[in-house]
């Protein structure tokens, strides 16, 4: 956010602080704890997979069949749009 010259007001950054000032009551904040440590707890659990069996499993690059025809596609396209702008060129410069 661009500063306001000090002749049209005061000079701020346009800054609004997260928090809303209001008081957390007991509850909430024990409740938070306990979210707080079950997250802990999920992330931190050893997952079945190790990272030996992952990496032992090589994984092929997913393609589908037809990308081949897709990039022909796309070719044909790019070289008909370049091909419309040349001759537009060449109509501008060879025109009597």
């Amino acid at each position: 956010m661009l500063r306001t010259p000090s002749i049209f007001g005061p000079l701020n950054s346009g800054f609004v602080p997260f928090a809303s000032g209001a008081p957390i009551d007991e509850t909430t904040a024990a409740d938070a704890e306990t979210e707080t440590a079950e997250v802990i707890a999920r992330v931190s659990a050893p997952t079945v997979e190790t990272i030996d069996t992952v990496e032992a499993a090589p994984r092929a690059a997913w393609a589908p069949a037809s990308s081949a025809r897709i990039r022909v596609v796309e070719a044909l396209v790019v070289a008909a749009v370049c091909g419309y702008f040349v001759f537009g060129l060449l109509g501008t410069v060879f025109a009597r």
